[in-house]
């Protein structure tokens, strides 16, 4: 009886330790998404596109404008800042379309040899999560890019 009462015990705590362990690395899974700028001086709403597109440029070494607004209104406001913007993407630009309310950005971490490229953002499809997305290469030229 004794060694059923121990090998509970030890079973119980293997398996507390483990949801610990679990919750840990979701926690930090979620901390890598906010980048080291999260405490920053980002003046865009937290978990918006806006915010995460602000905070992954800066992380580029690449920051944009902390006044454009509404991802609506970026490529507008990064012309006027003197940026390109252009339907051309490449690595590291905002992607950025008027679509929706208050529109979207994300930014381009890879262009595929096919021709799509990989998106990194935020608020899509929930606010404060990072996600990735495949635009495809017809999908593309739909959209503006901010360098």
């Amino acid at each position: 009886m004794k060694k059923i009462v121990i090998s509970i015990l030890s079973l119980f705590v293997i398996l507390t330790t483990a949801e610990i362990t679990d919750t840990n690395i979701i926690q930090t899974k979620k901390a890598e998404a906010y980048g080291s700028y999260r405490y920053s001086s980002n003046p865009y709403y937290w978990g918006s596109c806006a915010y995460y597109a602000y905070n992954r440029r800066a992380q580029l070494g690449r920051p944009v404008g902390k006044y454009w607004g509404n991802a609506r209104n970026w490529a507008y406001n990064a012309r006027r800042a003197g940026y390109k913007v252009s339907h051309k993407p490449k690595r590291g630009a905002v992607m950025q379309t008027t679509k929706g309310y208050y529109g979207h950005v994300a930014v381009v971490e890879r262009i595929n040899r096919n021709g799509s490229i990989l998106v990194s953002e935020m608020n899509f499809p929930y606010q404060g999560v990072k996600t990735y997305r495949t635009i495809s290469k017809y999908q593309k030229k739909y959209y503006n890019y901010i360098y």
